[in-house]
């Protein structure tokens, strides 16, 4: 009789393990978030809604309302996320810094000017500015405030390493962050028609002067 093979088993691709409902749940949260963020960023505040934000995450309203049910729960949510990203960005980039002291307060402050002239710090000014009428919101952002001005003053602490131990490090600390602050309100909401010149070179070495490390010129070289 004429010999018959049995035919070869057909290899099956090995099988995805089900994600968890927590799984899920998380995928879902993360989606509503990152669509918060997305919007806020490009539409700001007022153009934030719930409804807009489902419809960016490819979520259901259902499922959307289940996790925040008012939009003042999505834009907290949203806020404390965007600002463990600022923190977790700013403290990355400031990992490795020189180790001479006049080039480490230029990176310094270079660094601050980018995270406060980013357009996650304008994001955290509307949500401010709509916060003043809206005492719910106001009272979520509160903590989440406090926590990234301690955590930014920790991160700068540790990096500035032995300024710290300068006269007067902690008033002089904090007229820098506040001067940054204003210039950095200034540039992304005062209404100007045309732009003049770069308003920060100049600021950053009356800054650099201020943290001990004179004798720095406004373009940010030291002076023959």
């Amino acid at each position: 009789m004429p010999r018959t093979d049995s035919p070869k088993p057909t290899p099956t691709a090995p099988l995805t393990p089900r994600r968890t409902q927590q799984e899920r749940r998380d995928e879902t949260r993360a989606k509503l978030l990152d669509a918060t963020i997305e919007s806020l960023v490009e539409v700001g505040y007022s153009a934030t809604t719930i409804r807009l934000v489902a419809e960016r995450a490819g979520v259901s309203s259902g499922a959307q309302s289940h996790h925040f049910p008012r939009r003042v729960d999505l834009v907290s949510a949203a806020i404390e996320e965007l600002a463990k990203r600022r923190i977790a960005e700013f403290g990355e980039r400031l990992t490795i810094l020189p180790t001479d002291e006049t080039k480490r307060s230029e990176v310094l402050l270079d660094l601050l000017w980018a995270d406060f002239s980013s357009s996650l710090f304008t994001v955290f000014v509307k949500v401010w500015v709509a916060a003043a009428d809206d005492p719910q919101l106001h009272e979520r952002l509160v903590p989440v405030e406090r926590e990234l001005a301690r955590s930014i003053g920790e991160v700068v602490h540790e990096a500035a390493g032995d300024l710290v131990g300068a006269p007067s490090w902690e008033h002089r600390l904090r007229v820098v962050l506040n001067a940054i602050r204003g210039l950095a309100l200034t540039e992304s909401f005062e209404p100007r028609n045309r732009r003049g010149r770069d308003p920060w070179p100049e600021l950053r070495a009356a800054l650099l002067e201020l943290l001990g490390a004179a004798g720095t010129s406004p373009g940010g070289s030291r002076r023959r």
